[in-house]
């Protein structure tokens, strides 16, 4: 009995995992990212960079530290094989910074949703778009992204 039990929910469970993955989910897959910092500073001129050797980090963290006051450095992440680093730059309209709510990879392209967000750290008038490092979990490959 508990046996026969146990196999019904096996079947009932992937019955409704298949049923939700057909119900309206996007054709992509989810990526899990952390929104690490936001820079009020330029760390490229493209409008998005991946970081993916120690080298790169480095030298973006160069440049991080060149805008930093006093002696205190912010700590250099380092770039293993199952995570890929991003800097995006989303563009401003209303606010002067952005939260980041999803990262999803459809194909080739790399679909990052953002939501306005006044940031009290930057200036409030400020329209500079920020430079956003992202950690994406696993090795992500992809050739575009498009900030939505």
């Amino acid at each position: 009995m508990r046996l026969y039990l146990y196999y019904f929910l096996f079947l009932f469970l992937n019955c409704q995992s298949q049923i939700a993955g057909n119900n309206g989910v996007p054709e992509g897959k989810a990526i899990p990212f952390e929104d690490k910092y936001h820079y009020p500073f330029p760390l490229t001129p493209k409008d998005f960079i991946v970081i993916d050797s120690q080298e790169k980090m480095d030298g973006v963290f160069n440049i991080v530290h060149q805008h930093t006051d006093g002696n205190r450095f912010s700590p250099i992440p380092a770039v293993t094989e199952n995570e890929t680093y991003l800097i995006i730059k989303p563009r401003l309209k209303n606010s002067n910074d952005v939260t980041v709510e999803s990262v999803i990879l459809d194909k080739d392209i790399l679909y990052v949703t953002v939501l306005p967000f006044d940031n009290p750290d930057f200036d409030k008038k400020s329209r500079f778009s920020p430079n956003i490092l992202l950690k994406l979990t696993g090795h992500v490959l992809f050739k575009k992204v498009t900030i939505k």
